[in-house]
């Protein structure tokens, strides 16, 4: 490898060596965030919404 060159270029250089990590890291940290045999958690409790039909403020 040309060090020459690598120094010269660094940021170029970074920049592609960051991509490849990202390319490996981000597979890895969706694969094993959905690992495990728990369900998925739901916040909160569903309520049910119950509605009755109003008569409007105008009487007929």
């Amino acid at each position: 490898m040309n060090w020459t060159f690598v120094r010269r270029e660094w940021g170029a250089v970074t920049f592609v060596l960051t991509v490849i990590v990202g390319m490996v890291v981000v597979p890895l940290a969706l694969y094993f965030t959905n690992q495990g045999p728990s369900p998925v958690p739901i916040t909160g409790t569903p309520t049910p919404t119950v509605s009755s039909a109003r008569a409007s403020g105008a009487s007929p």
